[in-house]
């Protein structure tokens, strides 16, 4: 779905919505819809400012799943079944 789709984590501001987050994924030709390898939500207050938000997501969700991808990856523990991805 497009519906959270956003190269800007902070437009969720905007929507009410409670959760954000970080998606590890393959390229793919389409912008963000590459199978996906890992994702992690963060919580959306309700005094966030852009900035807090994007400093969050980064430090709560980016910077964790971003290297364990990569480490299972070179592993090569990660399998692409379709869309679908399998961690050994």
């Amino acid at each position: 779905s497009t519906r959270y789709m956003t190269l800007f984590p902070y437009t969720t501001l905007f929507r009410s919505v409670k959760l954000s987050g970080a998606t590890v994924h393959f390229v793919s030709a389409e912008c963000d819809g590459g199978p996906i390898i890992a994702q992690k939500a963060v919580a959306v207050h309700h005094d966030d400012t852009p900035e807090i938000l994007q400093k969050r997501i980064m430090e709560e969700a980016e910077w964790k799943i971003l290297p364990e991808a990569v480490r299972l990856f070179c592993e090569d523990r990660i399998s692409v079944e379709g869309r679908k991805v399998i961690i050994k």
